[in-house]
């Protein structure tokens, strides 16, 4: 599950860099590619979330499949991408917190 955070977050964290630097028809260059990668690799974290159920990073990951699709369209990049890079690293932390609090409870 980490792993397909990271990857969505370097590729949101690319289109999110890539929107503030390139102008705006090549863009969509790197956009688009990380959108299409975004959004399959996003579809394994929903499955990987789902069993066992993870509330806060299942939410996280449906909301980066709709701005995944967004960003495919070739206007405003910058803020969808960090806005998917929000959400994984919010998705991060809860499933972290969730991890520690399980060892904490069989430790006891």
């Amino acid at each position: 599950m980490t792993a397909l955070r990271a990857v969505i977050a370097l590729l949101a964290l690319v289109a999110g860099v890539a929107g503030l630097l390139v102008p705006q028809p090549e863009v969509f260059a790197f956009s688009s590619s990380a959108a299409l990668l975004i959004l399959i690799t996003g579809c394994g974290a929903v499955a990987a979330d789902a069993l066992p159920l993870q509330r806060l990073p299942l939410a996280c990951s449906v909301l980066t499949l709709p701005l995944a699709v967004v960003l495919f369209r070739p206007f405003s990049v910058a803020p969808i991408a960090f806005a998917i890079l929000a959400l994984q690293l919010v998705a991060l932390w809860a499933a972290r917190r969730a991890g520690s609090a399980v060892a904490t409870t069989a430790r006891a």
